[in-house]
């Protein structure tokens, strides 16, 4: 008789301690949805009101330009006018498709292409277009690209990389800065630096610079970029199947870091051609 007790106790015990562990974990869920439920209302207000900040200024000007047209019959002005006014359209269009962009990448429903694609050769075109924007801004852009890199990916999506990241060179290198693009096979992997002597980035804002309207000084609006270049860059690579992050440079400033899988890599010396650009 005895035994039948404690083994009903035991029993008892049993699905007792089972039940808590599950209310536990369920408890535990519920917790980490309320905090992701959170984090997504956050961020969601965040980029409104962060919209609102970079769109408020470009319509001031905007409504300043047309009233300004408006009291004056003056053709010259009008024109410049309008001008200025094609300039902030393009502007605000260019956030609207980059956030459309994003909103697809996040979502699984942008179309990517994958095939064969000659890096090498990719890389080496981008630094043949962008050395005359170089020279304009008085900087210096060196390429060191190994040959023969090749990699099963989208050629726009690393095409679109790549620009991203240039331009984003040179748009805060400062005049008499140099510019450095190199490319190399690692094992099963492709690794690309974009890297500097500027003046760097924080090691604080390292991992923020590529959440979207992040910018290394909040009071830039439109003319210093919308903050959301390096988010494209960060949504493009990872639909590669890739990774990007930035770290100090060994040139002092700051180096982006993009590391692709490689179908095929063959590098017969390390970086045997003059580089584009190279003065």
């Amino acid at each position: 008789m005895w035994l039948s007790v404690v083994l009903l106790l035991a029993l008892l015990g049993g699905v007792a301690g089972f039940w808590w562990l599950q209310r536990r974990r369920q408890q535990q869920k519920d917790a980490l949805l309320r905090r992701q439920l959170v984090a997504v209302t956050q961020s969601t207000r965040q980029t409104g009101d962060n919209i609102a900040h970079d769109l408020r200024t470009p319509l001031t000007r905007l409504r300043a330009d047309v009233e300004a047209a408006l009291r004056h019959d003056d053709g010259e002005m009008h024109r410049a006018a309008l001008e200025r006014v094609l300039d902030e359209v393009q502007n605000m269009q260019n956030i609207v498709n980059a956030l459309l962009t994003l909103g697809q990448a996040d979502a699984g429903a942008m179309r990517v292409r994958k095939k064969a694609v000659d890096l090498s050769g990719l890389l080496e075109e981008l630094l043949e277009l962008y050395v005359p924007s170089a020279e304009e801004r008085q900087l210096t852009l060196q390429g060191r690209i190994a040959p023969n890199l090749t990699i099963e990916a989208d050629r726009q999506l690393l095409a679109r990389i790549f620009s991203n990241l240039l331009d984003n060179e040179l748009k805060y290198v400062p005049a008499g800065g140099t510019i450095l693009l190199t490319a190399l096979a690692r094992e099963k992997h492709v690794e690309i630096r974009v890297e500097d002597d500027g003046p760097g980035i924080p090691a604080e804002m390292r991992d923020k610079i590529f959440e979207r309207f992040a910018r290394l000084d909040p009071s830039r609006t439109l003319s210093g970029g919308a903050g959301l270049g390096l988010s494209l860059v960060k949504a493009f690579a990872q639909l590669l199947q890739g990774e990007i992050c930035v770290a100090e440079s060994r040139l002092g400033g700051a180096a982006f870091i993009l590391t692709l899988p490689a179908s095929a890599a063959e590098v017969s010396k390390p970086f045997p051609r003059s580089a584009a650009g190279q003065r």
